[in-house]
């Protein structure tokens, strides 16, 4: 089966333009960040990173158009620090991430537990509206969006701080 015909674990929906730079603020990106961007859709989180010079930006995306769209605006842009992976999240790697980000509904977060898992210890992880169940937050930040007119909350975890004590004490 091809990569295109997996089955989504979530529909895309646009991050909203103002929030995007939110995200990317919240996260704390610095210079030497490797951003993931998992469901990537059509690319904007790791265009405006690799926009802001600091961070190698990678999306993941299972829509093949979504990917090709992502990289035709790279090209266009000519940002040399994005790339994007027509990849399913439930198999990535993100043992070099340093910054992890996710507009996923808390069933499709806990579906890709175990993805999150072998992230660095250390790692930034980023969701937008959802919570990853059973991990708490190491801070939250709920903002008003003008291009949407709605509030959106921003969770941040760090694995080592976040994640169950269960899968700390595994993968010591």
């Amino acid at each position: 089966m091809s990569v295109g015909r997996r089955q989504r674990l979530d529909p895309f929906v646009p991050t909203p333009r103002d929030i995007v730079g939110r995200i990317l603020d919240f996260a704390e990106i610095d210079e030497g960040a490797v951003l993931v961007d998992l469901g990537s859709g059509d690319g904007r989180i790791v265009v405006e990173a690799a926009r802001r010079g600091s961070a190698r930006a990678i999306g993941v995306e299972i829509d093949p158009a979504l990917v090709e769209y992502s990289l035709e605006t790279v090209r266009r842009l000519r940002l040399r620090t994005a790339t994007f992976t027509n990849d399913d999240i439930r198999r990535v790697d993100l043992t070099g991430a340093t910054h992890v980000t996710a507009y996923l509904t808390s069933k499709a977060l806990r579906a890709i537990e175990p993805v999150l898992l072998k992230a660095r210890r250390d790692a930034i992880v980023v969701t937008h509206d959802y919570p990853i169940l059973g991990w708490a937050p190491v801070e939250t930040l709920t903002t008003w969006s003008s291009s949407d007119g709605r509030r959106h909350t921003l969770y941040k975890y760090v694995p080592m701080y976040s994640a169950p004590k269960l899968h700390q004490i595994l993968r010591v």
